[in-house]
């Protein structure tokens, strides 16, 4: 069903009957639930420490040095913290956690490449996000700085998003 079909059975609906489908939809499905408690009392850090802490929980998944985080889950909840609109400074905090994260557990566990790759790309669109609301040199400025401090993951995985990044400039 699409959006326009959707809207039509919508208007046909009685106002009680439209009332209990969407308690019956609060009441059924996590993400309806959170999206309405959300919508009626929209706290945006509250929100936004909610996916820092799933980020986190991600990254520290491990096995025997092994770090069991996949990139699809952390685009998952980047996109779903997306979902609700929190503005572009709430999501390029979100990705400069998942940057920080990252090299913060690299540290101490051994990444694949997949998960290396996608770290790269998920600083490829901090960078775009950036740059489409005009805070572009702010934010290379911070993954620079960030990205030279010898405390954050090896001197390896930072060498390599730094190259990324110098790739990455918007024009």
């Amino acid at each position: 069903m699409g959006k326009l079909q959707l809207k039509k059975e919508i208007q046909a609906l009685p106002r009680e009957q439209l009332e209990l489908m969407i308690l019956e939809a609060y009441e059924s499905r996590k993400e309806i639930k959170q999206y309405f408690d959300y919508f009626i009392n929209p706290d945006v850090n509250k929100l936004a420490d909610k996916y820092q802490l799933e980020i986190s929980k991600e990254f520290y998944r491990s096995k025997r040095g092994y770090t069991k985080a996949r990139i699809t889950n952390i685009r998952r909840i980047y996109k779903e913290f997306q979902g609700f609109h929190p503005g572009f400074d709430k999501e390029l905090e979100l990705l400069m956690h998942i940057i920080v994260v990252a090299l913060k557990s690299e540290r101490s566990f051994t990444f694949s490449d997949t998960l290396i790759r996608g770290i790269k790309s998920m600083m490829t669109l901090m960078v775009e996000t950036a740059d489409r609301n005009l805070v572009a040199d702010r934010i290379i400025s911070q993954l620079t700085t960030l990205l030279s401090d010898e405390r954050y993951g090896t001197k390896y995985f930072r060498a390599y998003l730094l190259k990324s990044l110098q790739e990455i400039r918007p024009a």
